[in-house]
């Protein structure tokens, strides 16, 4: 009887082992889940937001140590201010993107950018650069 006791304590530490381990498991995934999905506050801008959350309006930008001041006025032209130089140039709305064309300045050139507001109320471009709004 000795031996049948022995065998089923054996048995119940491995049940207990495996359970725990399937614990942590699912722990893990769960947070891992939770920083994959993306909260409400955290979904692309439209159009529409993109015309009366950014069009109209004049940013301070910052993309890792360099810093930018953007302005998209409302007749679809664009300005920019670096410490490096100037820019002008043109954007246009294509889907949820706002595509812009850099005529002049360091960075000329064409790209198409979706924005994300944060929930600090700053806006991120999915090319990295983050975007205050100056009042």
């Amino acid at each position: 009887m000795i031996h049948h006791t022995s065998s089923l304590t054996v048995r119940l530490t491995s049940v207990s082992r495996v359970l725990q381990c399937l614990k942590v498991t699912v722990l893990a995934i769960a947070i891992l889940t939770a920083f994959c999905v993306k909260s409400e506050a955290q979904e692309l801008l439209t159009a529409d937001q993109i015309s009366t959350q950014i069009i109209g309006h004049r940013f301070q930008g910052k993309k890792g140590i360099m810093s930018v001041t953007l302005h998209y006025a409302e007749d679809g032209s664009m300005t920019m201010q670096t410490p490096i130089g100037s820019g002008r140039g043109t954007w246009r709305l294509s889907d949820n993107q706002l595509c812009v064309t850099l005529t002049s300045g360091p960075r000329k050139g064409s790209e198409c950018l979706t924005f994300i507001r944060n929930p600090d109320g700053r806006y991120q471009g999915s090319n990295g650069v983050r975007l205050t709004l100056i009042q």
